[in-house]
């Protein structure tokens, strides 16, 4: 939202956000699932997810070890019926906390997810805190929804 309030505690459960992107009017609705591993097996995840058109896997970009994490998510979201054809993205969150000598091992474990081409995944490194890459991000994800559309669209036909 442009705001930074310290006191903003890490989602806990579940948290809802309308976006809207100025440059191509869009509105996304994105769903904010906590990364707590028991709310993998839970079943919210699953319930959640039906009818999305992307996922944004989120990690901590200055602790390389929540990466790891990203696996079981994605074991979960696989099970989604259209996860092959959903836009997928891999964001490193606290980008503003990230020294150059963590930046390179963190690109080589991201590397295992964009060298994968079944997964077909992007990454962006963000920083609420600096204000870095959170709107290119929504427009980037906004420009794949609306490319998404004209291709479903398109094989309706």
């Amino acid at each position: 939202k442009g705001l930074v309030d310290p006191a903003i505690q890490s989602t806990r459960g579940l948290d809802f956000h309308l976006v809207n992107v100025i440059k191509d009017n869009i509105k996304l609705q994105i769903w904010d699932l906590a990364g707590q591993d028991h709310y993998l097996s839970s079943g919210l995840f699953d319930d959640m997810v039906h009818g999305s058109s992307a996922f944004l896997f989120c990690y901590n970009a200055s602790d390389a070890a929540s990466i790891q994490k990203i696996d079981k998510w994605l074991e979960v979201a696989r099970k989604h019926k259209r996860f092959d054809d959903t836009i997928k993205y891999l964001v490193g969150l606290k980008a503003d906390l990230v020294d150059s000598g963590q930046q390179i091992g963190l690109n080589k474990l991201v590397s295992k997810y964009l060298d994968d081409p079944n997964l077909n995944i992007k990454h962006i490194i963000i920083s609420a805190h600096k204000d870095m890459n959170i709107n290119e991000l929504l427009g980037e994800l906004a420009d794949d929804l609306q490319t998404l559309s004209k291709k479903e669209k398109s094989s309706q036909k």
